[in-house]
């Protein structure tokens, strides 16, 4: 009986919750733009890409057991590392892979609505500058805030 009432619940709440998705990406794009927005739905599509890098990081890790230093120094720019590999994806496979979302219906989870169905909402009406800017005293002083939760998560995602 409650599997079945929540079960319809979800079933009510879905169109929401979809829709809820569609105003989120909406309201990113004013925040920092419609490209970088639209952007954002490109990486989604090669997320995959991401874990497959960070599983040989993680893997490369462990290869050089007997050098210690080495190994409890390999988090030391790996965010950096990973975004430079995520910026080395080609245009024709960020192509391919929307193609073949769109094909297979990708989507986050069973709550977002496809990911090709929310890139094109957001190209659908007029591209929108970003409303929000950080200056470059700003931003450093977020990166400061945040480095020893990156070091942490570093550290986490090379079990190190």
């Amino acid at each position: 009986m409650t599997l079945g009432l929540t079960m319809a619940l979800d079933q009510l709440t879905l169109r929401a919750t979809q829709r809820a998705e569609y105003l989120a990406d909406s309201l990113a794009a004013r925040a920092g733009s419609t490209e970088a927005a639209v952007g954002l739905t490109d990486r989604l599509l090669v997320a995959h890409s991401a874990e497959s890098a960070l599983l040989r990081e993680a893997n490369a890790g462990q290869v050089v057991r007997g050098k210690r230093a080495a190994r409890t120094e390999a988090w030391r720019g790996l965010w950096e590392r990973l975004a430079a590999h995520m910026d080395s994806i080609p245009e024709g496979e960020h192509e391919r892979q929307r193609r073949l979302g769109a094909l297979r219906g990708h989507s986050v989870d069973s709550t977002h609505p496809p990911t090709h169905l929310r890139r094109a909402s957001l190209l659908a009406g007029a591209p929108v500058p970003a409303a929000v800017h950080a200056e470059a005293g700003r931003q450093a002083a977020i990166a400061a805030e945040l480095a020893a939760s990156r070091e942490r998560l570093a550290r986490l995602a090379l079990q190190l």
